[in-house]
């Protein structure tokens, strides 16, 4: 189980737009309990190789020159969200030129909100046996779009950023 830390930072987004929060998210979520483990203990790096920033679910984020808060502020934005279009409900068996033309078709997705600048970046888990997943941050992106484009790309979750400064999980399903 995650610490308790984490628990307020996961919301379960149902199909009808329904919000459970909390430890009543994960319980009431078909997600398995593993996978959401796995999403809690992600690191979500802009940028790839780790050269840039880095979000964790429930850490505030800094708010300086070269840091996810940084970039909200140079782009006048109070939001952001980390969506992959990789290995769509986690299935690790997707080809890596499946997961390649999906990415791009996110990309071209997110090309069509105005106002939403795009930054690369990947989900580096730790288990070591679980690939990165080529991801973006999408700055500026309202979150019922990122919600609207998880579920389009068949994810599990995506990661929300908002007014205040601690990215959360968002449980799609």
């Amino acid at each position: 189980m995650a610490d308790n830390e984490h628990i307020p930072h996961i919301v379960l987004v149902a199909e009808n737009g329904d919000l459970t929060t909390g430890e009543a998210a994960r319980a009431a979520s078909s997600i398995a309990g593993d996978l959401i483990e796995a999403y809690l203990g992600t690191t979500y790096q802009l940028g790839m190789g780790g050269a840039g920033p880095r979000l964790r679910i429930g850490e505030l984020v800094g708010s300086g020159p070269g840091t996810v808060g940084g970039l909200l502020a140079d782009a006048g934005a109070t939001c952001a969200a980390f969506i992959t279009a990789w290995n769509p409900h986690s299935n690790q068996n997707t080809s890596k030129a499946q997961n390649e033309a999906a990415h791009a078709r996110l990309l071209n997705r997110l090309a069509g909100f105005p106002g939403v600048t795009v930054h690369e970046g990947q989900g580096v888990g730790t288990d070591e046996a679980w690939v990165p997943e080529r991801s973006v941050f999408a700055v500026g992106l309202a979150s019922s779009d990122a919600i609207s484009l998880g579920r389009e790309f068949r994810q599990n979750a995506i990661v929300w950023f908002g007014d205040a400064g601690i990215p959360e999980l968002v449980l799609l399903g």
